[in-house]
């Protein structure tokens, strides 16, 4: 936790405090979403590897062997890719929260929200609470289902661009030192 410390501390602005430093646990792999993407990811990934099977062996065109091979890379990404890039961001993503940011950061790039915002919210889960600031409610007159089509896929492994979300700290096992610190900051 040192490590991760003196990341954040080298990211700091002048007479800024650092209230709290944490990660992502990385035991925990599986959301809510899983539910469904998984058993999709089968069904896809079956379904495109037979028909993979059956152009090869029945010469079809080159470019439908290209197509049909994205899309069961596709599949294959739903059903484990993901889980690499997940588990890549829990070894990496330093989370903190000082008195005017909360920061995630991985030490190449450092993404970060005004400590003082109330629009977060909290989901607790055994053991664990992910924290999320409403930055994609904008989303609710653009696309069907709004704000909760692109929520469904935070902290799967499909959100490619973690940027794009809303701002979360996802899985974090010390949860009344996060909420302790996010409390003092926005008075909430």
């Amino acid at each position: 936790m040192q490590e991760a410390r003196r990341l954040v501390e080298s990211r700091l602005h002048d007479g800024e405090a650092l209230l709290w430093v944490g990660r992502s646990d990385p035991g925990r792999m599986f959301v809510r979403a899983d539910r469904y993407l998984m058993p999709f990811g089968v069904l896809w990934t079956a379904f495109v590897a037979t028909g993979l099977v059956g152009a090869a062996t029945g010469s079809a065109h080159p470019a439908v062997l290209v197509v049909l091979s994205a899309l069961l890379l596709l599949g294959l990404h739903v059903l484990g890719g993901r889980f690499l890039v997940k588990r890549h961001r829990k070894r990496t993503d330093v989370y903190a929260v000082t008195d005017r940011r909360v920061l995630v950061t991985n030490g190449r790039t450092t993404r970060e929200t005004d400590a003082r915002r109330t629009d977060w919210y909290v989901d607790r889960t055994e053991g664990h609470v992910t924290v999320a600031w409403d930055d994609t409610s904008h989303l609710d007159t653009l696309f069907w289902g709004g704000s909760e089509s692109v929520r469904q896929y935070a902290n799967t492994g499909l959100d490619l661009s973690p940027g794009r979300g809303d701002f979360a700290l996802y899985d974090v096992a010390d949860a009344d030192a996060l909420l302790d610190a996010l409390h003092t900051t926005c008075g909430r």
